[in-house]
């Protein structure tokens, strides 16, 4: 029951106009475990969510989400829970909300949804390239999310230094930063070789720049053949002088691509 005091200053003071202390005074926002999360297309995930106490005036806990609407007014906890999570919607605006007589709060969650690229695959416009003309590397990459979340990295590898594949290059995409769903992507990288680079492998990856850590996909390696002109190490032009009946050895080589045939031309 309400009661009003008078005071000898004629200030009123009104106790317990409203009864006791509610949630509909304050809205705490709801406590999400994990707050974050990183998932794979297609596996399960959970996330539970929960208030400190139970009010005592009638109250809503529940999810918004694309995939699952879970929600209570008896509990003070909630959990959403997917067996496969296949909607990449749900990456945007997932939370948790908690209404209770006019207010409402919302905590949402930091959800990243990825999948892997269904194929990476790199060609090259020639598997043979004359020494100091261009090709064309073109890498392949299909259904593969987020979008938003792609790059491309390309690396080599030398025979002359141990096929150890080291990273020359990369590709971003600022098209696609706002992009959630998955999405097939065609990028190519134009590569002028000499002849130190004959016998190169290359090699491009499929990244995704995930919150933790990236993740790579790689294509199958391709070689590129270099063909240069030859080039005479010995002999170089010279004149020989002879005694009559004295003999003439003569080393010739060569190297280029294709090996080069020899022949000695004496005049």
């Amino acid at each position: 029951m309400s009661a009003c005091v008078f005071s000898s200053l004629l200030t009123v003071l009104c106790l317990g106009l409203y009864g006791k202390y509610t949630y509909a005074e304050t809205c705490p926002d709801p406590i999400l475990s994990p707050p974050s999360l990183l998932v794979e297309y297609g596996s399960p995930a959970e996330v539970n969510c929960s208030i400190p106490n139970k009010p005592e005036t009638k109250y809503i806990l529940g999810w918004e989400s694309k995939s699952s609407q879970p929600q209570t007014n008896n509990e003070t906890s909630v959990m959403w829970k997917v067996d496969r999570l296949t909607s990449w919607e749900d990456a945007e605006g997932f939370g948790c909300y908690f209404t209770v007589g006019r207010n409402q709060c919302m905590s949402y969650v930091h959800l990243t949804i990825y999948k892997r690229p269904d194929r990476v695959t790199l060609s090259s416009g020639s598997d043979v390239v004359v020494e100091g003309n261009q090709t064309e590397l073109r890498c392949e990459i299909e259904n593969v999310g987020p979008g938003g979340k792609l790059s491309v990295r390309w690396s080599r590898a030398d025979p002359k230094q141990n096929n150890t594949f080291t990273h020359f290059s990369d590709t971003s995409f600022p098209d696609l930063v706002n992009e959630l769903m998955s999405v097939n992507k065609t990028v190519k990288l134009t590569v002028t070789p000499s002849r130190e680079d004959d016998g190169v492998q290359y090699q491009c990856a499929a990244v995704l720049n995930l919150d933790q850590h990236p993740h790579v996909f790689t294509s199958q390696p391709i070689t590129i053949t270099v063909h240069y002109k030859p080039v005479i190490a010995e002999p170089l032009d010279t004149t020989v002088i002879l005694a009559e009946g004295e003999m003439l050895v003569v080393n010739c080589s060569a190297h280029g691509n294709p090996s080069p045939s020899l022949s000695l031309d004496f005049t």
